[in-house]
């Protein structure tokens, strides 16, 4: 935050509009960092419930990794204790950012287990992670699919689209993420970015901005509505 509140007045003090743009883009470039990849919470979403009766916490944008979260199974199968132990451990090595063993123990995971949501998203973010993003975006196209309310797949697919340069895709999955879900805040912070970095309507990103800091009270949230504001 001390960093925010010194780029914000920065942009009040007498160099005028050409420094309130440099401590914007400073301060946006600070953000997308995050915005560009999932937040070590959040990229290990995915457990395979225990129970039938658990339900799926919300998650974030890949900012740099989803909120430690269950799948959203209907139909949940039951993993053999191997296989549990071996999800495990791939989720251990997801969160030590060991990317490449995650996919070892995954593959062949997803081959035994073809309806286990939670392992197929985590195989899509190991492959997004590892730069392979096309058969990231073949597991997620096919889990959404099979589970069009895996509201996490279809943001990571916003962000892969993003990337990629398709701004207008991106914008159509989260929007339909919002539509299944309009308190995932994770979809309101990428269109906010969106709509102000990227398709100049500042009007939408003020709005996003403004669901996602209801949703998260996130301090950023304050900054970037004040900086939006200032350039207007």
């Amino acid at each position: 935050m001390k960093l925010t509140k010194l780029l914000i007045d920065t942009g009040h003090s007498r160099a005028g509009n050409k420094t309130l743009r440099l401590a914007a883009a400073l301060l946006m470039l600070l953000s997308l960092s995050h915005c560009a990849q999932l937040s070590q919470q959040d990229s290990v979403t995915a457990d395979l419930p225990e129970t039938a009766t658990e339900q799926p916490p919300p998650l974030s944008e890949p900012t740099a990794a989803p909120e430690s979260a269950v799948a959203a199974l209907q139909d949940k199968p039951t993993l053999p204790p191997g296989l549990q132990t071996r999800f495990q451990q791939a989720k251990q090595l997801i969160r030590n950012e060991d990317y490449q063993a995650a996919l070892t123990l995954l593959v062949p995971l997803a081959q035994s287990v073809p309806d286990a949501a939670g392992i197929h998203y985590n195989l899509a973010l190991c492959y997004w992670q590892l730069q392979l993003t096309e058969q990231a975006r073949q597991q997620l196209t096919a889990l959404v699919e099979r589970q069009p309310d895996y509201i996490e797949a279809t943001n990571l697919l916003g962000i892969i689209a993003r990337q990629a340069g398709n701004f207008n895709q991106a914008r159509r999955y989260w929007l339909d993420a919002l539509e299944r879900n309009n308190d995932f805040a994770s979809a309101h912070k990428n269109l906010g970015f969106l709509y102000e970095l990227y398709l100049a309507q500042p009007e939408q990103a003020r709005y996003h901005y403004q669901q996602y800091q209801q949703l998260t009270a996130d301090p950023m949230a304050e900054a970037w509505l004040s900086l939006l504001e200032q350039q207007e």
